[in-house]
Formats: C-alpha cells, sequence, structure tokens
C-alpha cells in the first residue's frame, strides 16, 4: 500500500499555506487574494473590453461570486461597471488609476511567493513543474 499522501491533498495544502500568505500581505493593499486574482485578469487581458463573463470562464468563478468580488472593487475604487451597449444583461469591467497604482506592488509581492515555492529548483525544474501543474489544472477542469 503507498503511505505517500494523496496528490490533491498536497495541492490543497499548498493552497492553503499560499493563500494565507497572499493574505497577510495583500491586506496592506486593501484587497483579497480572490479580488487580487479578478484584478491580475484584468491587468493581463489583452481585450479591450473585459465582460464579466469572461471574467467568470477565465477564473472558474461562478456569477454571483464574480458579481460580489466586482461590487467589493468597485467600492474600494479599483473597478468600474458599465452595461454593454449591446446588451444590457452583459457588464464590461473597467481598471481604474487606483488599481494601476497598486499593480506593481501586487504583482511583486506574488513574485515574492512564487520564488518562496520554488526555492532550490532550476529553471529547468520550474518550467517542467509549470508545466505538470498547466496538465493537472487542465485534467481537474474537464467535465
Amino acid at each position: 500500500m503507498d503511505e505517500r499522501q494523496p496528490l490533491g491533498f498536497i495541492v490543497k495544502q499548498i493552497n492553503n499555506i499560499y493563500e494565507k500568505e497572499l493574505t497577510h500581505r495583500l491586506k496592506i493593499l486593501g484587497i483579497t487574494s480572490s479580488q487580487c486574482a479578478v484584478l491580475n485578469y484584468l491587468f493581463r487581458s489583452n481585450q479591450e473590453k473585459v465582460n464579466q463573463r469572461e471574467i467568470e470562464r477565465q477564473l472558474n468563478l461562478k456569477n454571483p461570486t464574480v458579481t460580489g468580488l466586482l461590487k467589493r472593487l468597485d467600492e474600494k475604487g479599483f473597478v468600474f461597471c458599465v452595461p454593454s451597449t449591446k446588451d444590457k444583461r452583459c457588464k464590461n469591467v473597467y481598471l481604474t488609476e487606483k488599481a494601476y497604482d497598486i499593480q506593481k506592488k501586487m504583482e511583486a509581492d506574488r513574485r515574492r511567493l512564487d520564488k518562496r515555492l520554488t526555492i532550490g529548483m532550476t529553471k529547468k525544474e520550474v518550467e517542467a513543474l509549470r508545466k505538470g501543474l498547466e496538465k493537472v489544472l487542465y485534467n481537474i477542469s474537464e467535465p
């Protein structure tokens, strides 16, 4: 019998520790890790307009969750939402200057955490880990 921990349990433990550390760092900026994920997607999106449905798909979140995240980010002044001219039920999401002001700090915190995740690993090992984790994410995302 294999005495090692199941992979899913290891991934969950890593996520718990990562979330705790990231939450601590982001608290200083006035955002949560979930809000950070939304902002990060908006920063990295190459589209002129990003709507709420795209955020839901890309972050694998349900509509009520994204609605709440966007509402809080709007209240904090990091984004603003505008109903689409084509479909009033659809909201386009835009970043504010305040969001861009914290972008560098937010990304620096995330990079520091990523570095901690890969201490003692070569660039080749880090790339292999990234590819492996992307495959795991793809596999688990498939219905």
